[in-house]
């Protein structure tokens, strides 16, 4: 399927194996600048310059919900605007969106500057973030100084010169004309493209400032929630030599310390994963699938960590479950990991095919033989 967006206001769902002709058409009251699916597919969201995001069922093109994000987008006064930013909306709509992983939330961003995110069942805005501080851009400041404001208005400073052959100060060689083209203006704030990630623990936005990447991870090396004075490295590396595993592998995600972690992970001995993963809790089952999913990235033992896998989900499963949304991004960067390592190991046995058959037919010659 292929979703469409048009400045006739018009957004349609194409079926590409049906020809030229789109299955279903959607009609806005306003031109239509953006469009997104929802990562399953049943959904589309779209926004227009009157600040509407829409939401289409993609079966039958029908509207279940729209935002009306004109005040929360807006925000900042231009030089040349007549109105104050808290009364001026006109130009202030969504050009970019994009669903979140588990496509539950609606990253928004546009001619403003500030990006939104809103909870799409609800339609209410969770929160709304401002990609630059620069003043120098125009669009960032909500009030204008007020050297800059006279009775009509904003004052320019060019108008009303009584020297009007100041553009001449500037002379070219070999040019009759003083005039070098220059003119001066300002770089409008406004955010051009945003992403959420995969695994939805980031997300970016593009703007004339550069790339912005948001993160929910922070900068902590240790989790300060149930950790007491006996959970250290070293007790950590005890509990391991003495083969208290779980034990072993309960603190160190306490003190969420990666390289610790792994190395819990990488001695626990292959029959013990099941009994060690039955250990572990609910509220740190998030972050040992997350742990888990970083080591089998770069690992050479795939089978170990694909052993992991299995035991989580086969334990906490029916947890998992029925808090789907709490284990949603940990399991897609589970997903994500094992199908990279499956896709590689895919590469290297199709190459190796022939040479496997040979091996494998020397062997039964040789077993013959003798």
């Amino acid at each position: 399927m292929l979703a469409s967006a048009s400045w006739d206001g018009t957004m349609k769902i194409w079926d590409l194996y049906k020809g030229n002709v789109p299955s279903e058409s959607a009609q806005h009251a306003s031109d239509v600048v953006c469009v997104a699916f929802r990562p399953d597919g049943k959904e589309i969201c779209t926004g227009t310059i009157g600040g509407l995001l829409s939401f289409w069922n993609t079966e039958d093109a029908k509207l279940k919900y729209e935002i009306d994000g004109r005040r929360d987008i807006a925000g900042g006064r231009k030089l040349n605007d007549r109105m104050t930013s808290d009364n001026n909306a006109s130009s202030r709509y969504f050009t970019s969106v994009c669903y979140s992983a588990d496509g539950s939330c609606i990253l928004a961003g546009g001619n403003s500057k500030y990006v939104c995110i809103y909870e799409v069942s609800q339609q209410m805005l969770l929160k709304k973030f401002q990609v630059t501080f620069n003043r120098s851009l125009d669009g960032v400041l909500d009030e204008l100084h007020s050297k800059n404001l006279g009775e009509g208005g904003v004052i320019d400073e060019e108008e009303g010169s009584e020297d009007e052959t100041t553009y001449n100060a500037l002379t070219l060689p070999g040019a009759k004309r003083g005039d070098d083209g220059s003119r001066k203006s300002r770089v409008e704030v406004l955010t051009s493209q945003v992403a959420f990630s995969s695994t939805g623990r980031e997300w970016a936005a593009v703007s004339g400032e550069g790339l912005h990447v948001y993160s929910l991870d922070d900068d902590m090396i240790f989790d300060p929630i149930s950790l007491t004075e006996a959970i250290t490295p070293v007790a950590v590396e005890a509990r391991l030599a003495s083969g208290d595993y779980g034990v072993a592998l309960r603190m160190a995600i306490h003190l969420n310390e990666y390289a610790l972690v792994r190395e819990v992970l990488e001695n626990t001995p292959y029959g013990s994963i099941a009994h060690v993963v039955r250990s572990v809790g609910p509220e740190q089952l998030e972050k040992l699938m997350q742990f888990v999913s970083k080591s089998m990235e770069n690992s050479p033992h795939i089978e170990f960590y694909l052993e992991w896998c299995l035991q989580l989900l086969q334990t906490h499963g029916l947890h998992m479950e029925k808090h789907r949304g709490s284990f949603m991004r940990a399991f897609r960067a589970m997903h994500k990991t094992v199908q990279t390592r499956h896709d590689e190991l895919k590469t290297i046995c199709d190459e190796n095919k022939y040479t496997l058959h040979f091996l494998e037919n020397q062997t039964e010659l040789n077993m013959s033989t003798h």
